[in-house]
Parts: structure tokens; C-alpha cells; sequence
């Protein structure tokens, strides 16, 4: 069984989101496109909404769905779902991260992203160079 988890991908001035996980935090340390699990009944672009919301503090528009990645991690297989998303203000309240970054696409892979991430980060690459 996949547990459905949602990904913003938020393009701004020719670079793309990303924010690191803080300490005591599960995958601390490692970098990832902010969101998480749907809840039930809830779409890709209504569970990143919220999560950008409790997260980040910040409001946004979901549009489509870019690509997904499946990934098993330890405590089990997740099917990471990205979806270009347009935020309404970057003035961000990091909950469960430390730090953001605006990095332009060919960079993400320099930084260390959660293994579900990557293969999102290699999917923006080919489509935005």
C-alpha cells in the first residue's frame, strides 16, 4: 500500500523552492520540496494548500501535477505526487523545516535531497533545464 504524499513545486524569478528538514525532524538534515500525506478524500492540489499553509504559513495556488515519484523508505512506500503550486506571499513561518532555498533547477541535485525527491528534482531538470 502507497501512502500518497503531495510536493510543491514552486517556481519564482527562474528558481525552484526547496527547504531543509529541522533537526528531530524524521529524514532530518535532507532537503525536499515542501508538502505531505493527502489526507482522505483529499486531492494532490487541496492537501498541498494546506500543507504549504501549516508548514510554511503561506497561501498559495495549486495548479496541475508535474510528475510523481514511488519511493519505499523503511518505514514504508510513498508515492510522492508534485504539483506546481504559485504562492500568494513568501513570507514564510518554517514549522518543520529550517531553512528555504531558491535554487535554479540544474543546482537541485547538488543539494541532498530525500531519495523520494530526486527523481522529481531530475524531472524539473529535464523540463526546465
Amino acid at each position: 500500500m502507497k501512502a500518497p504524499v503531495a510536493a510543491a513545486v514552486v517556481h519564482r524569478d527562474g528558481k525552484i523552492l526547496i527547504t531543509r528538514r529541522a533537526p528531530g525532524q524524521k529524514l532530518a538534515g535532507m532537503w525536499e520540496f515542501p508538502g505531505g500525506k493527502l489526507e482522505h478524500g483529499e486531492t494532490p492540489q487541496d492537501c498541498i494548500t494546506r500543507e504549504l499553509r501549516e508548514e510554511l504559513g503561506v497561501e498559495s495556488v495549486a495548479g496541475e501535477i508535474l510528475t510523481s515519484s514511488i519511493y519505499t523508505y523503511p518505514g514504508g512506500t510513498i508515492e510522492l505526487i508534485a504539483v506546481s503550486v504559485v504562492l500568494q506571499s513568501i513570507q514564510f513561518v518554517l514549522q518543520v523545516h529550517d531553512l528555504i532555498e531558491w535554487v535554479r533547477p540544474h543546482e537541485l541535485l547538488q543539494y541532498d535531497l530525500a531519495p523520494a525527491d530526486v527523481p522529481i528534482a531530475e524531472e524539473i531538470i529535464r523540463t526546465y533545464g
